[in-house]
């Protein structure tokens, strides 16, 4: 995970109709601000690590869902959960009403196999996800496995059912993540996830509807509308499709140029910082149309070219309309810094 919380996807190896309580909660908390239907708020996840993801709740929790804060990790490589929930993230989100489900998240690959294989170590993690899901005013947990390979297919998905059978014992709730795809192929990376298996035990699906470019792949957009198209088309289709939501990042790659043939790693920051940059170094970004995203060039000071493309509140409201299109709930990674126009404009005003 990168400082500025982008979702990297791997190729190498790599919901829900929202409860109309909390928007009715939510708008007595705060009834001047603008009021979405409940079908309509998004999913949004808090990257605690982060001041302005919280900063960036507290500004919109009129506007938003289900919250998943990353409370807890996994220690590599042996898997143990590790961290500790935020006392002042938790005293306003329950002030307030708001639905939270905190979120575990392992993206080693390797360890996410330990986690699901090795017998002690997968007892251990569903003992702790139900015990946290039980924890003051907690809705349940959001499960966030990623970069395991499809062999652990079977693995992922009766750990899925295990974990949302030991939750909806005590009324609790089950999000788990899984990467976009158009299609059902279990040979692929992306096989790790049995969609159709997984939203039959899990309440909730969150689709990483992005990566058509990443951090270690070549410049290009993030999350082409075709594919986020062809996303939402295939969960449309599964047997319980009113459990999906169609994520959108919001956040900006900035590559470095190399050589030919060299791929450079891009780093990942959040829509403000990379505003600042396009207008202090001249830059006139152009709207790209396949994607709908923002893309410039620039010379860095070591006299490097960059590549950048990012989400401002355009491309972001683009896929979320794909998802309510579709049927789908929707959803957001992360809040903090994002292009502040999406809360006032387009689909979520």
């Amino acid at each position: 995970m990168s400082p500025a919380g982008s979702r990297r996807r791997p190729r190498s190896s790599r919901q829900a109709l929202l409860v109309g309580l909390a928007a009715v909660l939510l708008l007595v908390v705060a009834p001047c601000a603008p009021a979405l239907a409940a079908s309509r708020l998004p999913q949004v996840f808090l990257l605690t690590s982060a001041s302005d993801s919280f900063a960036d709740l507290q500004r919109h929790a009129s506007s938003v869902g289900i919250v998943y804060p990353t409370y807890y990790d996994c220690a590599v490589p042996g898997g143990a959960l590790t961290g500790t929930a935020q006392s002042a993230v938790g005293g306003y989100t329950s002030a307030r009403g708001l639905q939270v489900m905190p979120r575990f998240n392992c993206q080693d690959g390797l360890t996410v196999h330990h986690i699901l294989t090795a017998p002690r170590r997968r007892a251990a993690t569903l003992t702790a996800l139900t015990a946290i899901a039980l924890q003051g005013t907690n809705r349940g947990i959001c499960l966030d496995f990623e970069n395991d390979g499809s062999e652990d297919r079977a693995a992922m998905s009766s750990f899925v059912s295990a974990l949302a059978g030991r939750l909806h014992a005590h009324h609790r709730k089950l999000t788990v993540v899984v990467d976009g795809v158009t299609h059902e192929d279990a040979a692929r990376s992306t096989g790790f996830y049995d969609d159709t298996a997984i939203s039959a035990a899990a309440d909730r699906v969150f689709v990483l509807a992005w990566g058509t470019h990443w951090a270690g792949s070549g410049p290009g957009p993030i999350a082409t509308l075709a594919y986020v198209r062809g996303v939402a088309r295939f969960v449309a289709s599964l047997p319980h499709a009113n459990r999906f939501a169609i994520g959108s990042p919001m956040y900006a790659l900035d590559w470095p140029e190399g050589p030919p043939n060299e791929v450079e790693e891009a780093s990942a920051t959040q829509y403000s910082d990379i505003s600042a940059l396009a207008a202090r170094v001249g830059a006139r970004p152009r709207r790209d149309p396949v994607s709908q995203e923002l893309t410039f060039h620039y010379l860095a000071p070591d006299g490097s070219t960059h590549v950048v493309w990012y989400m401002d509140a355009h491309a972001v409201d683009s896929i979320l309309r794909i998802g309510e299109e579709a049927g789908l709930g929707v959803g957001l990674w992360r809040l903090g810094l994002e292009d502040q126009r999406l809360w006032t404009s387009g689909f979520l005003l």
